[in-house]
């Protein structure tokens, strides 16, 4: 059975009975909790959800372990209950092996098990053919249900505003519903935690106004992020966390976080060296968009300073406070961090982790906690202080 799940429905999740295995997919988070919270409500007791519920991390735990635990009678429940996190792991062809046991064990679940498989979302979610695989999908539709998560349109998301406002027993203007939606976009996750900034600011009154959404609702997802970019390449530690956790609740997926702010972070940084290289030159902002062809030979193609001539006296003053090998270190920092978020390689500065949300967090503190340094001298680096051969290369 597949079933597209859509907030307030709960029932849809038992009925006709309830499920030995589900599979939640799809972009949209809130609902996949939503759905996870309403299936153990209604399968376990809640005197003991110490023992009839276990969650299980799908990165650390193998098939045979998932279909023992899922295979253990309840004490006092109707069902066991055994989530397991981070599926979206297991598209990977080096775990083929064990979605096939997993697929395999499904059909032989007794009829007290109630195995729940979380797929998180990633990039290009909404483009995929399948969950988790072709053999573990058909095997949950066969033996239990395959739960769809997607995004829901402008009309449902209305909706699921009006419901949750009504349920903190309050209104909401149509009005505040549409520019609340434009502001935050479509993702209820990001939504409710909007909602909840709302519902705290109306205090007593019972009607969240159009004019509240102005006042209350932060930025465009795009601006707390150029912000962030901004906030560290200036050393503002503090500011830079604060804007980097809001960039967090645009985004809950944090890779999808951590590929912007990466890509943005060493954009700067190479304009940076090049406003560096130029300072040392002693070429004044103004003469960006016309340098002496020697010079414009030792700037990239891409990402080349003349193409912001507009930004170019900001970033002159920020390079000097930044020595070169300052430079070539954050360059290596977002580098490390980079592949230590994607698992690829062992990180060499012995900062960062597999979590890519600390590892942002680390970078930040590395980037913004670097020593300043005095102005820029006049003269052209020696080859000791400038590792890289051509500026911002």
């Amino acid at each position: 059975m597949e079933i597209q799940y859509r907030s307030g429905n709960p029932e849809v999740l038992w009925k006709p009975r309830l499920m030995p295995v589900y599979l939640l997919f799809g972009e949209e988070e809130r609902l996949k909790e939503e759905a996870v919270m309403a299936l153990i409500h209604r399968a376990v007791a809640e005197d003991f959800t110490g023992f009839d519920l276990e969650t299980l991390d799908a990165a650390t735990t193998d098939a045979n372990a998932i279909l023992s635990a899922a295979s253990q009678i309840p004490f006092g429940s109707e069902r066991r209950v055994v989530l397991v996190r981070g599926m979206e792991q297991w598209r990977d062809r080096a775990r083929a092996g064990e979605v096939e046991t997993l697929a395999q064990g499904i059909p032989r679940l007794g009829s007290t098990a109630c195995l729940i498989l979380i797929v998180g979302a990633e990039e290009e979610e909404a483009k995929r053919k399948t969950a988790v695989s072709v053999k573990l999908d058909n095997a949950v539709k066969k033996h239990g249900a395959l739960i769809a998560c997607h995004a829901m349109n402008n009309t449902d998301v209305a909706d699921w505003i009006r419901r949750y406002v009504q349920r903190e027993g309050k209104q909401i203007e149509p009005a505040a519903v549409n520019t609340l939606v434009e502001a935050v976009g479509n993702e209820t996750l990001l939504l409710e935690q909007e909602l909840r900034k709302l519902i705290s600011y109306a205090g007593e009154h019972p009607i969240i106004r159009h004019n509240d959404i102005a006042q209350i609702v932060v930025s465009a997802p795009e601006d707390v992020m150029f912000a962030t970019v901004d906030a560290i390449v200036r050393k503002q530690t503090d500011r830079a966390l604060t804007l980097l956790a809001e960039s967090h609740r645009y985004d809950p997926k944090p890779q999808s976080v951590a590929a912007r702010l990466l890509a943005l972070l060493a954009r700067q940084y190479r304009l940076l060296w090049q406003a560096r290289f130029l300072a040392e030159k002693q070429i004044s902002p103004r003469n960006i968009r016309a340098l002496p062809e020697e010079l414009a030979a030792e700037l990239p193609g891409e990402g080349n300073i003349a193409q912001v001539a507009f930004k170019a006296g900001e970033l002159l003053q920020q390079a000097r406070l930044y020595r070169w090998e300052e430079l070539a270190q954050a360059f290596d920092r977002i580098l490390q961090c980079d592949l230590a978020n994607k698992g690829g390689a062992t990180d060499e500065t012995g900062i960062f982790g597999s979590d890519p949300v600390k590892n942002l967090q680390l970078l930040v503190i590395a980037l913004t906690t670097a020593s300043s340094c005095p102005p820029a001298p006049a003269q052209e680096p020696t080859g000791a202080e400038q590792p890289y051969t051509r500026a911002g290369r």
